[in-house]
């Protein structure tokens, strides 16, 4: 689990990074970045009920937040970054989504 300090909870913290963050999407992912003034990273995650029910949308965050934890030292420092999931992620193996996540990272410059 990601600890409080690496979580971005507040919604006003989400409408900055959807307006001024630079956006990069993947097959099942997009990614919104933007600089923040501490050394660590900051992670969100955003499900919308497009992708399904509520079990299939809170499966997505756990396995996003699995990924995220286990490339966590591979990502540069210094960043809040909001990963969406898109409409087409249920259904999909956790390698192809750890995959696209490393790929989305790399064009976004972080990795």
């Amino acid at each position: 689990m990601l600890g409080k300090e690496k979580r971005i909870s507040r919604s006003c913290e989400y409408n900055t990074l959807y307006q001024q963050g630079r956006k990069t999407p993947g097959r099942y992912i997009i990614v919104f970045v933007i600089p923040n003034l501490t050394d660590h990273n900051r992670f969100g995650f955003v499900t919308s009920k497009k992708v399904g029910k509520a079990v299939t949308r809170n499966k997505a965050r756990r396995q996003l937040r699995a990924i995220v934890q286990t490339e966590w030292d591979t990502i540069k420092p210094g960043y809040d970054i909001v990963v969406v999931v898109r409409k087409n992620f249920p259904g999909t193996s956790f390698d192809l989504i750890k995959k696209d996540f490393s790929i989305v990272m790399r064009k976004a410059g972080l990795c």
